[in-house]
């Protein structure tokens, strides 16, 4: 089943900055056309709608109870909603530990490598990031991946393709800063 046949996964805003020109912090002050996009996976388990609603707190508690009793069909969605509600809460080691737990799992990747991605570059691990967003916007792809006309622009591969084309930004804009120091 493709991403076309399935219930289309919802975007979570999160907004960073460079600060210093060198680093990348979260900055809820920042436009929201600098967002990075997180992603809920596909399937919808408890604690889905309280991210997708703000609700981060409540989110992270649903989930944590949910997650041994969860299905492993159901296990990578809970999974991304914990990487996703510890990177909005700016916990980065927790966010990381269930970020790899969703990735390592059976599951198409996509979703997983996308929030991953944007983990990684709020830690400023920016090859580790590009790898994520490369393997997020691959995943998938029988043939050239791009999105054509017909193909719906909030699809996974799209979300991460705009999350890279971000993090290339990014990246090119702190060696350059570095650069001039």
């Amino acid at each position: 089943m493709n991403y076309a046949t399935q219930k289309l996964v919802n975007p979570i805003h999160f907004i960073p900055a460079i600060a210093a020109a060198v680093l990348l912090a979260a900055q809820p002050s920042v436009s929201s056309a600098e967002a990075w996009e997180l992603r809920t996976a596909p399937d919808t388990v408890p604690g889905t709608r309280e991210i997708e609603s703000g609700k981060i707190e409540k989110a992270i508690r649903i989930s944590k109870v949910q997650l041994p009793h969860t299905s492993p069909s159901k296990k990578v969605a809970v999974l991304n909603n914990l990487c996703i509600g510890y990177i909005l809460s700016n916990e980065y080691e927790q966010a990381e530990d269930y970020c790899d737990q969703a990735v390592a799992r059976r599951n198409d990747k996509a979703v997983s490598h996308n929030n991953r991605g944007i983990l990684k570059m709020l830690q400023g691990d920016y090859r580790s990031a590009m790898q994520d967003f490369a393997i997020a916007v691959e995943t998938g792809c029988t043939g050239p991946c791009s999105t054509s006309a017909g193909v719906r622009q909030d699809l996974p591969r799209s979300v991460a393709r705009r999350n890279s084309e971000k993090a290339q930004t990014r990246v090119a804009q702190t060696l350059a800063a570095q650069s001039k120091q």
